[in-house]
């Protein structure tokens, strides 16, 4: 079973700490072994054990099951263990997938109560309605509109999950997910925190700028960050500065590339890219919070008006009944 978000920020937390007490790898997983890990994590940690027993990288261990470990953690783990920051790389990863579980939960919260009208209003629409009609069973309506219901729902769900995978290639499926109330918000900031996380780690590890900006950019899983991306590796191979691309770009904040472009030229980079990536994480948060509650709300809004319709629509056709019968 792939670890969810929350499993894999209480995993990098614990990992982050025992590193920054001085353990060293080896060490940290024979510890993180005995707390009784789900099993994708303790196969995870007998892959790096084996891996180094074989004399492979600490990220080439880690990254030979994909399902398990993302792009994001392999470039953040690689870039830590190149440049002998482990403890903050883990760190990075602990604080991004507890922004992501935080925010799952809050929108799974926040839609319950929404699916419990609609499941309402579902009945309200053919129970009754069954009820008046003698030749007709009472339940199938409700049933068959439930399977309806769910199939839509089902339909939406991959056709939506597969419009997110094309975003993090092609900048027009970006930029459509992106012009979403609330949700494009977030994505940015979510796209945003991910290149600067990898960004400074790449830093930190002493990283050339070419690779630096190509594993920064793919790290985003943003489409319209990707293809910035190129033309900053572009420039790289050429030995240019990058501050100037920043400004350009419009996939970057102004203010963001504004302060890169000042930082590039002071060599302050390291400490501002630190202080962005935590920025743009807070602001994930922020707009991730925002958008698990306001998302249901819409949602229960069109409920709400769509059980109203439903129950003016039954007791139309009551009246109208009563009406035919007296006369």
């Amino acid at each position: 079973m792939i670890p969810g978000a929350n499993d894999k920020h209480l995993f990098y937390a614990e990992m982050a700490k025992l590193l920054e007490a001085g353990f060293d790898i080896r060490k940290a997983a024979a510890v993180m072994r005995d707390t009784r890990l789900p099993a994708a994590q303790t196969h995870l940690l007998k892959d790096l054990e084996s891996g180094l027993d074989h004399g492979e990288t600490i990220t080439a261990a880690f990254a030979k099951d994909s399902r398990t470990i993302s792009g994001l953690e392999r470039s953040i783990i690689g870039a830590g263990e190149r440049g002998g920051k482990l403890g903050p790389a883990f760190r990075h990863l602990a604080e991004y997938f507890g922004m992501v579980s935080a925010a799952r939960q809050a929108m799974i919260r926040g839609m319950i109560y929404p699916l419990i009208v609609l499941h309402l209003g579902v009945f309200i629409a053919t129970v009754p309605l069954a009820m008046m009609d003698e030749d007709k069973a009472k339940g199938s309506g409700f049933l068959t509109a439930l399977l309806i219901m769910y199939a839509v729902g089902l339909v939406l769900f991959f056709l939506g999950k597969t419009v997110a995978v094309s975003a993090r290639d092609n900048s027009g499926a970006d930029d459509a997910l992106n012009a979403i109330p609330w949700v494009g918000k977030a994505r940015k900031a979510v796209a945003m925190s991910r290149f600067c996380k990898v960004y400074h780690a790449c830093l930190l590890a002493g990283i050339s700028m070419v690779e630096t900006a190509r594993v920064s950019a793919d790290s985003s899983q943003s489409g319209r960050v990707r293809k910035a991306g190129d033309r900053l590796v572009a420039i790289a191979r050429e030995g240019n500065a990058l501050g100037p691309v920043f400004i350009a770009e419009t996939a970057f904040p102004k203010s963001f590339a504004r302060s890169y472009s000042t930082g590039e030229e002071a060599g302050t980079l390291d400490t501002d890219l630190g202080n962005w990536a935590n920025k743009f994480q807070q602001d994930a948060e922020s707009a991730m919070k925002t958008a698990a509650v306001m998302i249901p709300k819409v949602l229960y809004f069109f409920i709400l008006a769509f059980v109203a319709w439903k129950i003016i629509g039954f007791f139309g056709g009551y009246y109208a009944e009563l009406d035919a019968i007296g006369e």
